[in-house]
């Protein structure tokens, strides 16, 4: 089994690892277009593009399936791309409605691209869960996927100066969990929940995305919590800038969650 993941760049390696819990034994490509990243300052039509550009290399590959590991990616393309796509296509959409399921009381801040934000998408889903509209603040945080991409030298005092700055005077007392609403805000999802010091527990769909991806696949008795990840892994990556420094980021990454490519 072949299974593609897409994202702009570093960030839907979150949602490989869910995705490598329920299907430890697939084979994997990821493809990082990280000769356009970040996504969330781009148009609706060039993202698009670029995502019908990445499913184009997938079926070429052979793949089962593709997971479009970008929220961004996954507002402006998931509709028109199901139109004449012959493989399932999977997007991952913020998890608000988990948030408001686990959480009936208080606010729910949002934290996405400037696109995911201002996006119909959005719109639509906010319009759709009842008091969505009037719980959940959405925050656009340009530039903060682009910091944790990087992974400069100093990315880390980057991205902590920029949520000091940036996010925290968006929290209230009132707030009761953070959703996390692009895949690169996973790998600071500590950072995000400690930054008042009261550790406002954060959420992202990540899972959500693999057990549909599950489903799809018509993959048997998936089990109602996350499994343990596997040890090693089958992954092919490709990015379509800096391949050899993405990559090599990429599998320092997964090793750091145990899992070696």
């Amino acid at each position: 089994m072949r299974i593609g993941v897409f994202d702009s760049g570093l960030g839907g390696l979150s949602t490989l690892l869910s995705c490598l819990r329920y299907l430890p034994n697939a084979h994997f490509l990821f493809y990082g277009d990280s000769a356009h990243s970040p996504y969330g300052d781009k148009t609706a039509g060039e993202v698009q593009q670029w995502t019908e550009d990445a499913y184009a290399w997938f079926v070429r590959q052979g793949v089962d399936a593709v997971v479009l590991a970008c929220n961004t990616a996954t507002s402006a393309a998931a509709i028109p791309l199901r139109e004449y796509a012959d493989v399932p296509i999977i997007g991952i959409e913020p998890a608000i409605k988990k948030a408001l399921m686990l959480y009936p009381e208080g606010r729910i801040l949002l934290l996405a691209t400037t696109m995911t934000v201002t996006g119909e998408k959005l719109r639509n889903l906010l319009t759709q869960l009842p008091n969505a509209a009037q719980r959940v603040q959405p925050l656009a945080c340009p530039g903060l996927a682009e910091r944790i991409e990087s992974q400069s030298n100093n990315w880390q005092k980057q991205v902590q100066e920029y949520l000091h700055d940036q996010v925290l005077p968006f929290y209230s007392t009132d707030i009761q969990v953070i959703v996390l609403g692009c895949t690169h805000y996973c790998w600071i999802s500590n950072w995000v929940s400690e930054l008042t010091g009261r550790n406002i527990p954060t959420l992202d769909g990540n899972d959500g995305v693999a057990r549909q991806l599950c489903r799809r696949l018509d993959i048997p008795n998936i089990p109602d919590t996350p499994p343990d990840l596997p040890v090693e892994a089958s992954i092919d990556f490709y990015f379509t800038a800096a391949t050899a420094e993405k990559t090599q980021t990429a599998r320092r990454l997964l090793r750091a969650h145990g899992v070696k490519t």
